[in-house]
């Protein structure tokens, strides 16, 4: 597979589950919207909480990152406007996740299908800002570091074997995955 679209998936795939992932880990795994002990998930988290965690949770991401990747001097400035991109994204989509709780549930299937249909457009546009700041940031890495990024970027939101999306076997635990291959 090449590069780019590989870079492209891997963006594709961080942005999907960016919400998924979280709304999953705050929910505690249960479907019924609370987690363990009957604390409130997502759904009832109030907006400037369900901010503050997912910027949490993005900077904690993005320093796991930069550990495994062992920057050096030269590629930091790289690595601080890849960082900014990252986590300017990451405000954007929970501005838009206040916008929708302000805005409340679609009433009809029609109102439904109109905003999936918006938040189609919107997820579009942010994977192309999202692919081209990995671009930017991938071509200053060595062939080893693109070894570790594509795999920890890859994986990033990621936990256990269904850890959603299509993950699959292999990204079970460690920062790349090591338990569960071979």
């Amino acid at each position: 597979m090449k590069t780019w679209m590989k870079t492209t998936i891997a963006a594709s795939l961080i942005a999907v589950t960016g919400v998924g992932a979280t709304a999953a880990l705050a929910r505690g795994g249960e479907c019924d919207g609370f987690g363990p002990q009957g604390k409130a998930g997502v759904q009832r988290m109030a907006p400037q909480d369900m901010q503050a965690r997912m910027a949490q949770r993005a900077d904690l991401q993005l320093a796991r990152l930069e550990l495994a990747l062992a920057l050096t001097p030269e590629q930091q400035p790289a690595w601080n406007a890849f960082k900014s991109a990252m986590s300017e994204r990451a405000g954007k989509m929970a501005e838009q996740m206040q916008q929708r709780f302000k805005d409340g549930a679609p009433q009809t299937a029609v109102e439904r299908l109109q905003r999936m249909e918006e938040m189609g457009k919107l997820r579009q546009a942010e994977m192309a800002e999202t692919r081209k700041a990995v671009e930017r940031f991938y071509g200053a890495l060595s062939d080893a570091q693109k070894k570790v990024f594509d795999a920890d970027f890859g994986a990033m939101g990621h936990k256990g074997r269904h850890g959603g999306f299509g993950m699959g076997p292999g990204r079970d635990d460690g920062p790349r995955g090591e338990r569960g291959r071979g």
